[in-house]
Protein backbone atom coordinates (compact mmCIF):
# COMPACT_ATOMS: atom_id res chain seq x y z
CA UNK A 1 0.00 0.00 0.00
CA UNK A 2 1.32 3.74 -0.62
CA UNK A 3 2.15 6.34 1.88
CA UNK A 4 -1.12 8.46 0.37
CA UNK A 5 -3.75 5.45 0.90
CA UNK A 6 -1.86 4.34 4.37
CA UNK A 7 -2.46 8.45 5.60
CA UNK A 8 -6.56 8.16 4.50
CA UNK A 9 -6.48 5.29 6.17
CA UNK A 10 -5.24 6.31 9.70
CA UNK A 11 -6.89 9.55 8.32
CA UNK A 12 -10.12 8.54 7.81
CA UNK A 13 -10.95 4.92 8.83
CA UNK A 14 -10.27 1.53 7.04
CA UNK A 15 -12.39 1.79 4.16
CA UNK A 16 -12.10 5.35 3.70
CA UNK A 17 -9.15 4.83 1.16
CA UNK A 18 -11.20 2.33 -0.64
CA UNK A 19 -14.36 5.10 -0.65
CA UNK A 20 -12.20 7.69 -1.88
CA UNK A 21 -9.30 6.72 -4.42
CA UNK A 22 -8.61 5.03 -7.50
CA UNK A 23 -7.68 1.91 -7.70
CA UNK A 24 -5.35 0.91 -10.78
CA UNK A 25 -6.36 -2.38 -12.11
CA UNK A 26 -3.93 -4.63 -14.33
CA UNK A 27 -3.97 -1.30 -16.86
CA UNK A 28 -7.50 -0.80 -15.91
CA UNK A 29 -9.15 1.84 -13.28
CA UNK A 30 -11.93 0.86 -11.05
CA UNK A 31 -13.00 3.96 -8.80
CA UNK A 32 -14.67 3.07 -5.68
CA UNK A 33 -18.44 4.40 -4.58
CA UNK A 34 -19.04 5.29 -1.11
CA UNK A 35 -20.28 2.58 0.83
CA UNK A 36 -22.12 2.44 4.15
CA UNK A 37 -19.13 2.32 7.29
CA UNK A 38 -20.45 -0.90 8.82
CA UNK A 39 -20.62 -2.92 5.62
CA UNK A 40 -17.50 -1.28 4.14
CA UNK A 41 -15.77 -2.21 7.71
CA UNK A 42 -17.34 -5.79 6.80
CA UNK A 43 -16.16 -6.33 3.74
CA UNK A 44 -12.63 -5.12 4.41
CA UNK A 45 -12.30 -7.94 6.41
CA UNK A 46 -12.60 -10.64 3.30
CA UNK A 47 -9.35 -10.78 1.15
CA UNK A 48 -11.11 -9.92 -1.96
CA UNK A 49 -8.23 -11.03 -4.40
CA UNK A 50 -8.08 -15.17 -3.32
CA UNK A 51 -12.15 -15.08 -3.03
CA UNK A 52 -12.48 -12.70 -6.55
CA UNK A 53 -9.71 -15.37 -8.27
CA UNK A 54 -11.77 -18.39 -8.70
CA UNK A 55 -14.37 -16.42 -10.77
CA UNK A 56 -12.02 -14.84 -12.67
CA UNK A 57 -10.81 -17.91 -14.35
CA UNK A 58 -7.30 -16.70 -15.49
CA UNK A 59 -4.98 -18.63 -16.81
CA UNK A 60 -1.93 -20.12 -14.81
CA UNK A 61 1.31 -18.33 -14.73
CA UNK A 62 4.28 -19.85 -14.57
CA UNK A 63 5.58 -20.66 -10.70
CA UNK A 64 6.87 -17.02 -8.94
CA UNK A 65 5.04 -15.18 -11.88
CA UNK A 66 6.02 -12.09 -9.74
CA UNK A 67 3.40 -10.09 -11.97
CA UNK A 68 0.61 -12.64 -11.30
CA UNK A 69 -1.29 -10.02 -8.62
CA UNK A 70 -5.20 -10.31 -8.71
CA UNK A 71 -6.11 -6.80 -7.22
CA UNK A 72 -10.05 -6.65 -6.09
CA UNK A 73 -11.14 -3.60 -4.52
CA UNK A 74 -14.33 -3.29 -3.17
CA UNK A 75 -15.91 -0.67 -5.32
CA UNK A 76 -19.68 -0.66 -3.61
CA UNK A 77 -21.85 -2.19 -0.71
CA UNK A 78 -25.39 -1.93 -0.80
CA UNK A 79 -28.64 -4.06 -0.48
CA UNK A 80 -29.22 -4.93 -4.41
CA UNK A 81 -31.10 -8.20 -3.64
CA UNK A 82 -33.77 -6.43 -1.72
CA UNK A 83 -33.57 -8.90 1.30
CA UNK A 84 -32.45 -6.55 3.93
CA UNK A 85 -28.77 -7.42 3.84
CA UNK A 86 -26.25 -5.63 1.71
CA UNK A 87 -24.05 -7.02 -0.54
CA UNK A 88 -20.09 -6.19 -1.81
CA UNK A 89 -19.71 -5.58 -5.73
CA UNK A 90 -15.55 -6.38 -6.26
CA UNK A 91 -14.09 -5.09 -9.48
CA UNK A 92 -11.27 -7.19 -11.14
CA UNK A 93 -9.35 -8.25 -13.56
CA UNK A 94 -7.13 -11.61 -14.82
CA UNK A 95 -3.64 -9.99 -14.36
CA UNK A 96 -1.19 -9.77 -17.36
CA UNK A 97 2.54 -8.97 -17.91
CA UNK A 98 2.09 -7.12 -21.23
CA UNK A 99 -1.18 -5.67 -21.10
CA UNK A 100 -4.41 -5.20 -19.53
CA UNK A 101 -7.79 -7.49 -19.74
CA UNK A 102 -11.48 -6.28 -19.17
CA UNK A 103 -12.74 -4.91 -15.64
CA UNK A 104 -15.44 -7.42 -14.61
CA UNK A 105 -18.08 -6.58 -11.43
CA UNK A 106 -18.52 -9.10 -9.14
CA UNK A 107 -21.62 -9.03 -7.06
CA UNK A 108 -20.98 -11.16 -3.45
CA UNK A 109 -24.04 -12.09 -1.03
CA UNK A 110 -24.61 -10.47 2.05
CA UNK A 111 -21.76 -7.54 2.40
CA UNK A 112 -19.75 -10.76 2.95
CA UNK A 113 -19.61 -11.91 6.40
CA UNK A 114 -18.69 -15.30 5.83
CA UNK A 115 -14.78 -16.53 4.96
CA UNK A 116 -16.19 -17.78 1.34
CA UNK A 117 -18.56 -15.45 -0.12
CA UNK A 118 -21.31 -16.52 -2.30
CA UNK A 119 -20.93 -15.26 -5.80
CA UNK A 120 -24.44 -13.47 -6.83
CA UNK A 121 -23.24 -12.43 -10.45
CA UNK A 122 -20.72 -10.78 -12.63
CA UNK A 123 -21.58 -7.79 -14.43
CA UNK A 124 -20.29 -5.85 -17.27
CA UNK A 125 -18.58 -9.07 -18.95
CA UNK A 126 -20.47 -8.12 -22.66
CA UNK A 127 -18.04 -4.93 -22.80
CA UNK A 128 -14.36 -4.53 -22.35
CA UNK A 129 -14.16 -2.01 -19.95
CA UNK A 130 -10.67 -0.19 -19.44
CA UNK A 131 -11.86 1.98 -16.38
CA UNK A 132 -15.27 1.30 -14.52
CA UNK A 133 -17.06 3.20 -12.03
CA UNK A 134 -19.39 1.35 -9.77
CA UNK A 135 -22.74 2.96 -7.61
CA UNK A 136 -25.74 1.11 -6.41
CA UNK A 137 -28.95 3.41 -6.19
CA UNK A 138 -32.07 2.13 -5.45
CA UNK A 139 -31.32 -1.41 -5.32
CA UNK A 140 -29.53 -1.33 -8.94
CA UNK A 141 -25.89 -1.50 -9.83
CA UNK A 142 -24.86 0.96 -12.50
CA UNK A 143 -21.34 0.47 -13.96
CA UNK A 144 -19.67 3.17 -16.36
CA UNK A 145 -16.79 3.99 -18.03
CA UNK A 146 -14.11 3.88 -21.13
CA UNK A 147 -14.86 0.69 -23.41
CA UNK A 148 -12.81 -0.64 -26.34
CA UNK A 149 -14.88 -1.85 -28.96
CA UNK A 150 -14.51 -4.63 -31.72
CA UNK A 151 -13.26 -1.86 -34.01
CA UNK A 152 -10.86 0.23 -31.40
CA UNK A 153 -7.21 -1.32 -30.98
CA UNK A 154 -6.62 -3.04 -27.27
CA UNK A 155 -5.04 0.34 -26.64
CA UNK A 156 -7.90 3.11 -26.63
CA UNK A 157 -10.89 2.82 -25.72
CA UNK A 158 -13.45 4.69 -27.78
CA UNK A 159 -16.82 4.20 -25.81
CA UNK A 160 -18.17 5.38 -22.83
CA UNK A 161 -20.46 3.36 -21.46
CA UNK A 162 -23.09 3.33 -18.73
CA UNK A 163 -25.19 -0.71 -17.60
CA UNK A 164 -27.77 -1.22 -15.23
CA UNK A 165 -28.38 -4.33 -13.78
CA UNK A 166 -31.20 -5.53 -11.28
CA UNK A 167 -31.49 -8.78 -9.58
CA UNK A 168 -34.49 -10.43 -10.41
CA UNK A 169 -34.39 -13.03 -7.26
CA UNK A 170 -32.23 -15.40 -9.16
CA UNK A 171 -29.88 -13.28 -11.20
CA UNK A 172 -29.00 -10.17 -12.37
CA UNK A 173 -30.52 -8.93 -15.80
CA UNK A 174 -28.77 -5.74 -17.49
CA UNK A 175 -32.12 -3.42 -17.63
CA UNK A 176 -29.78 -0.35 -19.56
CA UNK A 177 -26.94 -0.39 -21.80
CA UNK A 178 -26.05 3.02 -23.33
CA UNK A 179 -22.66 3.32 -25.14
CA UNK A 180 -21.52 7.05 -26.89
CA UNK A 181 -18.36 7.63 -28.63
CA UNK A 182 -15.55 9.34 -27.33
CA UNK A 183 -14.80 11.88 -29.62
Amino acid sequence: MNSTTEHIGRRFGALAGVAALTMVLGGGVASAATTDGAAASAASRVDWPSVVEPALNCPKPRPKAAWYVVRAPVAAVGDVTRDGRRETVVVSSCPSPTSSNPLVAFVYGGAAKTKTPHLLGKLGTNRYFKSMKVSIRGGLVHLRGKVISDRAPRCCPDLNVSQTYRWDGTKFRRTADKATRIS
